[in-house]
């Protein structure tokens, strides 16, 4: 179990407002063929606001992707990261509900906080979320991708609710010690990517989440980006785009 190392590392994080480098980049579209296109739209379920994105002319049939954004960052934000994406997708950013600086905040950490502590924290922002994403996907399964607390809580989606996902892409986040999954239960299926170099959110605790994913038996691994420090940089985010791809083929959709 991550015990308060995970803590330790991570509170910079949480102290830090989110820095993600995007690139301008373009990629083909997908086929034509003839469906009516769905508007881009804010909706709100279960008390989550959501941003709604359907890219390439997608309908309502299109997969869902989930993307979360981290402290101090927005929907609209971290949507940029995913400008240009080839696929016909249905994303769905949800907004945090805590104000901070000129974004918003998925939890607080306090000092002195345990790491039991952090965890209900973690636990009860991520049990918010998904009553939204209950709403949203009703039923369907759906991809999960975030970048620091939204890696948190892309870790801790795929943890708590395997069965609901295709796989998790979380980005420089891992995981609290009380939120790992359970003895021989096993994690979503997920490809997390993190800096190397990153002061914030220590490489070591995102690797040793996705060991104590794989210790459970599930498909995990960690793609470790040397010289990057908690950001996505251009090579990252290409990377994230191939990941997704291979998750949104495991829909049996691209």
């Amino acid at each position: 179990m991550l015990v308060p190392h995970v803590v330790l590392g991570a509170r910079r994080a949480l102290l830090a407002a989110t820095s993600v480098l995007l690139a301008a980049g373009c990629r083909s579209g997908g086929d034509a063929s003839p469906r009516k296109p769905k508007p881009t739209e804010v909706t709100t379920h279960a008390g989550i606001e959501f941003l709604e994105v359907y890219t390439n002319d997608a309908g309502e049939e299109a997969p869902i992707v989930v993307g979360i954004h981290g402290r101090g960052d927005s929907p609209s934000g971290y949507s940029g990261l995913f400008h240009g994406y080839s696929g016909r997708v249905h994303f769905v950013f949800p907004r945090a509900t805590a104000p901070f600086h000129q974004g918003y905040s998925w939890f607080e950490f306090r000092e002195g906080m345990t790491d039991a502590e952090f965890g209900a924290a973690v636990g009860s922002a991520m049990d918010g979320l998904h009553e939204g994403l209950k709403e949203i996907t009703r039923g369907r399964r759906y991809v999960v991708t975030g970048f620091s607390q939204g890696g948190i809580l892309s870790y801790a989606l795929a943890a708590r609710h395997a069965g609901e996902l295709a796989c998790a892409i979380p980005v420089a986040g891992s995981l609290p010690g009380p939120l790992l999954p359970p003895p021989k239960q096993r994690a979503a299926p997920t490809f997390a990517l993190h800096g190397a170099d990153d002061t914030l959110i220590a490489t070591r605790w995102g690797r040793a989440t996705v060991d104590a994913f794989k210790r459970e038996g599930g498909e995990a691994e960690l793609r470790e980006y040397p010289g990057v420090g908690h950001q996505i940089t251009q090579d990252m985010r290409k990377d994230l785009h191939a990941r997704l791809d291979a998750c949104l083929a495991r829909l049996g959709s691209k």
